[in-house]
């Protein structure tokens, strides 16, 4: 085995992943900047903190990717396995907000809760915060099979929503619903193939021969 084989395996190919991961993540955020500026409005302006959120929810993707990839199909599917696998950590909280009422009103100076305060923290926290979290957990533990696994992924579970995620509690049951999902696919979409492809391009190859 070549030095350059050697390093691709280990801490090595852990490196590979987590690099890939936080350029998926900036990839996701330019998406949706890009999707928010001609779709609904322009924020750039969230760029600068944008940037650091995406750098960081790529590290916790690099990770869970790291441990879960030796049980993924073969690249390209491997793409469809991470956006499946996202879906699935995303599917309960958007179900639950599509379930109760909704926490805003639209009005003609623009939103309004139409809940306390209260009752919208803990609507954030427990359909969204918790249930991404167990979701990632257990998908983890039945990809990876290894209690590593499982944390890795419960953490990008939670980092993912508190990221591109974070609306879907506050859209649940609105207008906008159909939008921010078709929105949240996209970006899912554009940062699987770029976590995928650039796994596999740092790796010189040594991933996909290796899942």
């Amino acid at each position: 085995m070549d030095l350059r084989s050697t390093l691709t395996l280990g801490t090595g190919l852990l490196s590979v992943h987590l690099i890939a991961g936080v350029l998926s993540g900036i990839a996701g955020l330019l998406v949706f900047l890009v999707i928010h500026h001609f779709w609904i409005n322009p924020i750039w302006f969230i760029l600068p903190l944008g940037l650091l959120i995406a750098a960081i929810g790529g590290l916790a993707v690099g990770w869970a990717y790291h441990e879960l990839s030796p049980n993924l199909p073969p690249r390209p599917w491997s793409i469809l396995a991470v956006v499946a696998l996202i879906g699935i950590i995303l599917t309960p909280s958007i179900v639950l907000a599509e379930l109760r009422e909704p926490l805003f009103t639209t009005t003609e100076t623009g939103a309004e809760l139409s809940v306390s305060a209260g009752y919208a923290a803990a609507a954030f926290i427990l359909e969204l915060l918790v249930t991404a979290t167990l979701a990632g957990g257990l998908a983890g533990w039945l990809i990876g099979r290894t209690s590593r696994a499982a944390l890795a992924t419960g953490i990008a579970g939670l980092v993912f929503v508190l990221g591109p995620g974070h609306n879907i509690p506050f859209l649940g049951n609105s207008p906008a619903t159909g939008k921010g999902i078709v929105v949240l696919l996209i970006i899912i979409l554009s940062a699987a193939v770029i976590l995928v492809e650039m796994s596999a391009m740092m790796s010189g190859g040594a991933l996909s021969q290796n899942e």
